[in-house]
């Protein structure tokens, strides 16, 4: 199967505006951004990479918090977007494949952070390990994800183990936004986080009340009954 790695280029500007949306909804207080932001702490003075940071959302929220951010993302067109939203320059945004190692930032972030992206990589492995050879000893790397075994939950899945396949967010799709994630088991992940010589330091299961995830037909659990879809980890660099 050919694997598209930067099919968000071709959904930038219908992407970008879903982004706008949530920043009007609450920005820095979304209930997502904002677990996110909560796992992070205080970023004032430090440098950090927003990997995978798409049109910048997140990279704008840690610049005002003091932060000096370098923006990654393979998506040139959102990247050019994020770019746009920075008039003043004060992020550094690159169009890089962050699957592929990185040797002139070895060693230089204070923290790395992710927003929905993790679940998006095909190469999870090579991300985890670029992104773990960009981080300083003692640096931390934090991750927010849809948990894997929300797929099941949401229906999308019969065999949690059957792993690697391509499978359309289709709450995405529905907006017009055709793109896939890669199912993989939290096992997985954790062990390429291990084999990158990371550190777990917290897994945070997020709250996810009802209204704040696509629910349909095939939805497993019933309306009432709480699972957390989404998930943050934690890792420090030894």
């Amino acid at each position: 199967m050919q694997h598209n790695i930067d099919v968000y280029n071709d959904y930038a500007l219908r992407y970008a505006d879903l982004v706008v949306a949530r920043e009007k909804a609450g920005g820095e207080r979304e209930h997502f951004t904002s677990h996110l932001l909560a796992a992070i702490g205080d970023v004032a003075g430090l440098q950090v990479l927003d990997a995978g940071c798409g049109e910048g959302y997140l990279s704008r929220i840690l610049t005002r918090r003091g932060a000096s951010v370098t923006g990654i993302d393979i998506a040139s067109r959102l990247v050019e977007i994020a770019r746009t939203k920075d008039p003043e320059g004060q992020i550094t945004y690159q169009v890089v494949d962050l699957c592929k190692p990185l040797p002139e930032y070895q060693d230089h972030f204070d923290l790395v952070a992710s927003f929905f992206v993790l679940n998006d990589v095909y190469d999870y492995q090579g991300f985890l390990a670029t992104l773990a050879s960009v981080t300083r000893p003692g640096g931390r790397l934090v991750f927010f994800m849809n948990s894997p075994y929300s797929y099941v939950m949401r229906g999308h899945l019969t065999d949690y183990f059957d792993t690697g396949k391509a499978f359309s967010y289709r709450g995405l799709a529905e907006a017009g936004v055709k793109v896939h994630y890669y199912h993989h088991t939290l096992e997985e992940y954790l062990d390429a986080s291990l084999a990158a010589e990371l550190q777990l330091q917290h897994l945070i299961d997020v709250p996810t009340p009802e209204g704040t995830f696509k629910r349909s037909s095939i939805t497993l659990h019933p309306i009432g009954y709480h699972f957390p879809y989404f998930m943050i980890l934690s890792f420090l660099k030894s």
